[in-house]
């Protein structure tokens, strides 16, 4: 039971919410066709972007993990609680099983689950050395701070749960990156499609005519 309630948790789309009620955007059918803060900050603006992003990241992420710790779960119970909550996240219950990329909340739950240094390493090398003086692309450099996430826990010796539990929580994202909100059309222009949504995390390489496309 706790499972259903942590993925109807995680289910609300706070991105959906805040631009189709407030200001009338049907984010789903706007740019990147996500319900993250991504989609938002691009196609309805930065404020409630950030609204999003901080609402998934601290609330949906981080408050729900240390709440799901303070519950006592098993280390088995709590593992499947957090799944849950990922997959919530990205496939929403009440958007027909359409989400966001569930990055952010990814980050709230490492950070609930004390992986505060290897998320400050990913986030000055990668989030501001990467995007800000390298290459201007978020898509890319959150594939690189997947790949080398598994190795910094490596490296700090982290716990064997909490290193399944971060895997299965990247596997997700993956997985999320892969099918996106239109899981068929990754066969669209195979594999152009599926190597775009892989490294860019979108379906077509230019990054501008990606976010202003509507349907």
């Amino acid at each position: 039971m706790s499972f259903v309630l942590v993925y109807l948790f995680a289910s609300v789309p706070i991105g959906y919410i805040v631009s189709n009620w407030l200001n009338k955007t049907d984010i789903l059918k706007t740019g990147s066709k996500s319900s993250g803060a991504a989609n938002v900050i691009a196609n309805v603006g930065p404020l409630w972007g950030v609204l999003v992003g901080v609402i998934d990241l601290v609330c949906k992420g981080y408050l729900c993990t240390l709440f799901l710790h303070q519950l006592n779960l098993s280390e088995l119970h709590l593992y499947f609680c957090v799944i849950a909550l990922i997959i919530g996240h990205n496939w929403s219950a009440f958007l027909i099983f359409k989400g966001g990329r569930g990055v952010l909340t990814s980050i709230g739950v490492f950070c609930a689950l004390e992986l505060y240094i290897e998320v400050l390493i990913l986030f000055a090398l990668l989030a501001v050395i990467g995007r800000f003086l390298i290459y201007k692309d978020s898509g890319f450099w959150t594939l690189i701070a997947i790949i080398c996430l598994p190795f910094l826990m490596i490296g700090f010796d982290r716990e064997l749960n909490v290193f399944l539990t971060v895997m299965s929580i990247l596997f997700i994202v993956i997985l999320k990156r892969i099918l996106s909100n239109s899981p068929s059309t990754v066969l669209s222009r195979f594999p152009y499609t599926l190597i775009n949504r892989i490294i860019w995390d979108r379906d077509i390489l230019n990054k501008e005519k990606w976010l202003e496309q509507q349907i």
